[in-house]
């Protein structure tokens, strides 16, 4: 049930008057209303408790809104309530926060809302990502305030912790426990030997979303090399010479000579040359797409390498070769076709952390 009011205006032809703005009187009383409208020369048309019987109390919204120029003389419409007027009240923080906790905050502040995004049509939204008006505006009492809605469970945000000068284990166990990726580059990098942080991004105490990444530089530490140029040891080269002597003895004695000897030794070289370390695996993520069975993408093997990708998290394990080249670099060591992931963990998990060896 509705009721049309007119406040009878002064008597004119609407084409000869300026259009007016819209006088805000969400929250007034009905005496005060009648006054407002009557001022502006506005007729207006009740909605909502008490309308019917004319025994409403206040104004708790206005079509159109407060402020928006309407005709001269033109018809609006007031939703009413039989309660007292209310004082404004200040919009809730409900970013981030469950369907439950949004319902229990609304409810508090007496206010209404509607949603839009995923999961809004069907009632299935789990967190609020956005709302408007923004927390601490002061809006009327039972006024309709707009949230946007995720199917996903919110987190809050996290500080990142202090890396720098940790191991390898004890940086992947922090960033682990605060709900954080990381993602290292450097020296090691490339295939997990890394041994310590030297430098992160973003800088620790940063306030950032949950499960975002953190970019750390890292280092091994470097063998000492050895020269590879022969090194010459110190040739030693004696000789004696024993002259000849000879004896002239009288018959029956013998005579007794002794010639020179000279004894050389050859110099001795010692050459020590630094092991190969060529590196033959690499890890990171791995995803899939469409491709033809057996076959893989990489951004750093050549084609026709035969490669093993082995699952970190199950142990699975297995074998394509690489025909294809991919458009990400960095942790992104290997696509493979989806039937090959299928077989190391579900299509929906999407990224995987693997191993890939040749």
């Amino acid at each position: 049930m509705s009721s049309l009011v007119l406040t009878t205006p002064d008597v004119g032809a609407s084409t000869d008057h300026a259009r007016v703005h819209m006088p805000n009187v969400v929250g007034l009383t009905r005496a005060q209303v009648y006054a407002a409208m009557k001022r502006t020369q506005l007729f207006f048309r009740t909605e909502g408790p008490g309308s019917s019987n004319a025994r409403w109390v206040s104004v708790v919204r206005e079509s159109p809104a407060a402020g928006a120029l309407v005709p001269w003389r033109s018809t609006v419409t007031l939703i009413t309530s039989l309660a007292d007027s209310h004082e404004p009240r200040r919009m809730p923080r409900l970013v981030g926060l469950t369907k439950d906790r949004v319902y229990a905050a609304m409810k508090r502040a007496q206010l209404y809302f509607r949603t839009r995004g995923p999961g809004s049509a069907d009632g299935r939204w789990t967190a609020v990502t956005r709302q408007s008006p923004a927390p601490g505006t002061l809006v009327a009492w039972h006024d309709t305030v707009t949230v946007s809605t995720s199917q996903s469970v919110a987190h809050a945000r996290r500080r990142v912790p202090r890396l720098i000068g940790l191991s390898r284990a004890r940086a992947g166990t922090i960033v682990q426990s605060s709900q954080l990726r990381l993602r290292t580059q450097g020296l090691g990098a490339t295939n997990n030997t890394w041994t310590r942080v030297v430098r992160q991004s973003p800088a620790p105490g940063t306030l950032v979303a949950w499960h975002s990444i953190v970019v750390v530089s890292v280092t091994k530490p470097v063998s000492r090399l050895v020269s590879s140029t022969p090194t010459p040891t110190p040739t030693s080269t004696s000789s004696s010479t024993t002259s000849s002597t000879t004896t002239t003895t009288y018959p029956g004695e013998t005579t007794t000579s002794t010639s020179s000897t000279t004894t050389t030794t050859a110099p001795v070289t010692t050459t020590t040359r630094k092991p190969s370390t060529t590196d033959d695996y690499r890890i990171g993520d791995a995803t899939w797409y469409v491709y033809t069975p057996g076959r893989c993408a990489t951004w750093y093997l050549p084609y026709g390498t035969r490669v093993t990708v082995r699952d970190l998290a199950t142990g699975r394990a297995i074998v394509c070769v690489v025909t294809d080249k991919e458009a990400a670099h960095g942790d992104r060591v290997v696509d493979l076709n989806q039937s090959q992931f299928a077989q190391l963990a579900p299509l929906a998990t999407g990224v995987i952390r693997v191993k890939v060896s040749w």
